[in-house]
């Protein structure tokens, strides 16, 4: 793994009264080559991949194709916005409890360019004090870097942890290579998971969704986690996490399934970091989009796919 990927706090030199200008909504024309709006979308394509953003619903990703398949979750209701899109949350959760803070999940962000990049950023909230910042960029042929950014432009001090959530449909697998300690689940029921060699593996099973939410929550290591189905594959790349530098009650991976088998949330989270006022800390996911070989397809197992994932890192 490279550096790239490290989360640091820095001090924030901007004056807050300009926090998230950037060149502003008025300039949003002068996109990147890799990007063009349509009405209140973004289209991003690298390859054979095409991502959608929405700035007007917390610049979340509401999309997600390779060759004219979708790999997320389908959007029903635009206002329920708790049910699609991948977001950025803050951990550890306990801070906000539910729902999620509307300023940084679901309200408008700014939409500005920087360099080759796409940067959307929320307003302040006014209750945790936090502001977010995402930003896109190409990476290479089918893969998609986001750079997110928490600022701390409270008068406190503040433990946080940057989450990503992406919601997919209630089908296929999710695996990542197990870490440190045990899996848990929380509040909910416990996830059917299994430990194949050195990875754990969740094989969706709508029989076995029942009656409540379920969870797993479980350290990982080599900083990835996988998503397959119907021949599809979005691998997730991140900085590893060490074991128990997590938020209280959370650990590094997370896969959640709705009661309603609505969908599947496929989540990582970074060290929790202390920031002083005006801080800031930042985090890179980079997301890997592939068909997978034939021979993947007919012959799929653990340890063919784990091995064809380490390929594209």
């Amino acid at each position: 793994m490279s550096n790239r990927y490290s989360l640091i706090a820095c001090v924030a030199m901007v004056v807050l009264a300009m926090a998230g200008c950037g060149k502003g909504k008025e300039e949003a024309k002068d996109l990147p080559h890799f990007c063009k709006q349509d009405g209140s979308r973004l289209l991003i394509k690298q390859g054979k991949m095409r991502l959608e953003i929405m700035p007007k619903i917390g610049g979340r990703i509401s999309s997600l194709q390779y060759a004219g398949h979708e790999i997320l979750v389908p959007i029903v209701d635009l206002d329920k916005v708790t049910d699609w899109g991948t977001v950025l949350w803050s951990s550890p959760q306990t801070d906000w409890g539910w729902p999620p803070i509307d300023v940084l999940d679901n309200k408008p962000y700014r939409l500005s360019t920087e360099d080759d990049k796409v940067v959307l950023t929320s307003e302040i909230d006014g209750r945790t004090g936090y502001q977010f910042t995402k930003t896109y960029r190409p990476d290479g042929e089918d893969r998609i870097a986001i750079d997110y950014r928490i600022t701390n432009r409270s008068n406190e001090r503040k433990n946080v942890a940057p989450l990503e959530v992406t919601r997919l449909p209630s089908s296929g697998s999710l695996f990542f290579p197990s870490g440190e300690g045990e899996v848990s689940n929380g509040l909910f029921y416990p996830l059917d998971v299994q430990m194949i060699d050195e990875l754990t593996w969740f094989d969706y099973d709508k029989k076995k969704i029942r009656t409540d939410h379920h969870k797993m929550m479980q350290d990982g290591k080599e900083g990835w986690m996988a998503y397959v189905d119907k021949g599809y594959l979005l691998v997730k790349e991140f900085n590893d996490s060490p074991a128990g530098t997590t938020a209280k009650g959370e650990n590094e991976i997370e896969i959640f399934a709705h009661v309603d088998h609505v969908f599947i949330e496929m989540k990582q989270q970074a060290s929790l970091v202390a920031l002083e006022p005006g801080q800031y800390l930042d985090w890179t996911v980079i997301w890997h989009v592939k068909k997978l070989p034939d021979d993947l397809v007919q012959n799929p197992t653990p340890q063919a796919l784990a091995t064809y994932v380490r390929s594209l890192l």
